[in-house]
């Protein structure tokens, strides 16, 4: 099954699990990890798919000047987020359901990790 769109099924030995219509497109699905932050009121990121770097480079802007919903998906692991992108345009964040109630808290940490300037999460 194709990560992106969750219809076809993906191409084997696809870098990004793929189907064919997902890859002549450009979409691309990057999972991030949240977590408690150290205070325990909060979350942030705590692994990605993408380097921070990268993350902070490429798709801070996108992040920033996103005004959707975030969608909770049953495929997604405990404390899973992802960034549906198209080439260079984020094209929609899905969630895993047990985030579902903390959906606005969820983008502000995927927000603030594109901020951060440091190497690691």
């Amino acid at each position: 099954m194709c990560r992106v769109c969750l219809k076809r099924p993906e191409i084997p030995d696809e870098r990004y699990g793929r189907c064919e219509s997902c890859a002549k497109n450009g979409r691309v699905a990057f999972r991030f990890r949240l977590g408690r932050d150290r205070s325990g009121d909060g979350l942030v990121v705590r692994a990605g798919e993408l380097s921070p770097r990268a993350l902070r480079q490429k798709w801070r802007e996108p992040l920033a000047a996103f005004k959707g919903q975030a969608a909770a998906k049953p495929h997604l692991g405990l404390h899973e987020m992802e960034l549906i992108t198209a080439r260079d345009r984020l094209e929609s964040v899905r969630m895993a359901q047990d985030l579902a109630a903390h959906a606005d808290e969820a983008l502000a940490a995927l927000r603030a990790a594109a901020e951060r300037t440091d190497g690691a999460w």
